[in-house]
């Protein structure tokens, strides 16, 4: 435009290039500034949000959120604004953060009218069951997973027999249970999905696809609460290096596992069979390559995490590893595993994996859906149509309408002291209603199943000089949660203290 208004001046105002070239700088710069000035003052005083509590800097450009995100720490500012702010607050000029507990039926509930958000259109042209936002698709794909879910138990089992067996080699010695985990649930995810372990649990020794995952997801940490910016910098040769270089493993992963003739469906198998989704063949190809990516990154990151987190708990306190003891007693088979269904109906070891999943959720800083045109009601509080919204489980899950002494780890509340759950609706670590997470119930049968074998098997406590606190203070958010390291002892039960 400045060009064009300079080569009008010089040829009908008969005006010098350099006159020419201040008068279209003096345009130009008065367009902008009015521009920008009538657009911020909408935005701080007449917006259908203005209403709504937050940092300045927020309602006026979304661009102010990320640069607080330096420490890879969106969990925490949203917990301090929640803190600072209350139930409801300004996070963009569109876009609210909320942690009513009734918010949680509202925004993603069976019967919610609220539909995925453009944050799904971060990895496009890659599609997957996680980002579509066309609900028919979504319910078509989802019903392809579904049958892909239909686990045997007793792969599960043997992953986990190999996870106590390379415990058990390090005699009581000090070990990384956040890169153990790591190992675990990557070899299962590799077992379910491509028909091949990774075979760290084996080898003892860190994949490279467990550096892949990390450095594809780490950007979402930064730069995902601003979709555009995610899907620019994606496109951007040298920035996008990490990413690229994941996105390239999910996809020789998805042609691998389709050259190979399987005697036993895995996950794969039914996605590779799956009637097409498009006419078209690429899109049909990003399908795969999406839906790849996603098994690899929640049947991996998550379950880690939640291991994680959980042993943290039981090295912090042993009382629960003698309640748990009591309670697999008269569970624990003569060759060592543990009945599936059985262990869905310990209620103690039940109440630990929710307490967890409460106060440490996967997806930490929650997802992100956009309210119909009408707007939705959230108690006695409307939030207009068209607004960004999502729930940060962090802050939720530790707040004082949802949950009797919120920060305490009371694994009692879910079963004999239910009066200490103010609002049961407010857990959904798994998010919930159409949406929610299809691999629900196989997370759930692998933490049960390693935290049986783990507490029956080995005395556990924090490593000298470890007690926690880096774990906590130091784990990333990278919409899931990039561990921090915690240092723990299994000492075998028939091992006297001290021995190596």
């Amino acid at each position: 435009m400045p060009c064009l208004l300079i080569a009008v001046l010089t040829r009908l105002g008969k005006l010098s290039i350099r006159d020419a070239s201040a008068a279209s700088a003096m345009t130009t710069g008065a367009f902008f500034v009015g521009l920008f000035s009538s657009m911020l003052t909408y935005r701080l005083f007449l917006h259908r949000l203005g209403s709504f509590p937050g940092p300045t800097g927020a309602s006026l450009s979304k661009f102010w959120h990320i640069v607080q995100l330096g420490k890879y720490d969106n969990y925490k500012r949203l917990d301090k604004w929640h803190e600072q702010y209350g139930d409801f607050v300004r996070i963009g000029p569109c876009e609210l953060s909320i942690v009513d507990p009734d918010a949680v039926d509202a925004i993603m509930g069976a019967k919610s009218s609220c539909t995925k958000s453009v944050w799904y259109d971060i990895a496009d042209p890659l599609v997957s069951l996680h980002q579509c936002r066309d609900r028919a698709l979504h319910d078509k794909r989802r019903r392809t997973w579904d049958r892909g879910f239909s686990v045997k138990e007793s792969r599960v089992q043997s992953y986990g027999n190999d996870l106590v067996r390379q415990i058990a080699s390090f005699r009581g010695k000090p070990i990384n249970a956040s890169l153990w985990f790591n190992y675990y649930s990557f070899d299962v995810m590799g077992e379910l999905a491509f028909g091949k372990s990774f075979d760290m649990l084996k080898t003892g020794e860190r994949h490279y696809a467990i550096k892949l995952l990390q450095e594809g997801i780490r950007p979402g940490g930064m730069v995902s609460p601003m979709p555009w910016l995610m899907i620019l910098l994606t496109k951007l040769p040298g920035l996008s290096a990490g990413y690229q270089k994941f996105v390239a493993f999910c996809e020789e992963q998805a042609m691998n596992r389709k050259k190979m003739d399987m005697k036993e469906k895995d996950i794969m198998s039914w996605l590779l069979d799956a009637e097409p989704m498009s006419t078209d063949a690429y899109q049909n190809h990003m399908w795969l390559v999406g839906d790849s990516r996603l098994v690899i990154v929640a049947g991996s990151d998550t379950t880690a995490a939640a291991l994680t987190y959980l042993f943290y708990h039981v090295a912090e306190n042993h009382s629960h590893v003698d309640k748990l003891r009591q309670e697999m007693a008269s569970l624990k088979q003569k060759n060592g595993d543990f009945d599936a269904k059985e262990l869905g109906n310990a209620k103690y070891l039940n109440g630990m994996i929710n307490e967890t999943l409460r106060l440490h959720p996967p997806l930490i800083s929650g997802v992100s859906r956009q309210t119909p045109p009408e707007g939705i009601m959230i108690g006695n509080t409307r939030v207009p149509g068209d607004t960004i919204v999502s729930i940060p489980q962090f802050t939720i899950g530790r707040s004082e309408k949802a949950w009797e002494r919120p920060h305490d780890f009371v694994p009692e509340r879910w079963y004999s002291k239910p009066e200490m759950i103010r609002h049961k609706n407010a857990f959904a670590p798994f998010s919930a209603g159409r949406y929610g997470c299809i691999g629900k119930n196989l997370a759930l049968m692998e933490l049960r199943t390693v935290a049986a074998k783990l507490v029956t098997a080995f005395d556990i406590s924090f490593a000298p000089g470890e007690n926690g606190k880096k774990l906590l203070d130091e784990s990333k958010d990278h919409f899931t949660v990039g561990l921090a390291a915690l240092k723990l002892q299994f000492r075998p039960r028939n091992q006297a203290p001290g021995a190596t």
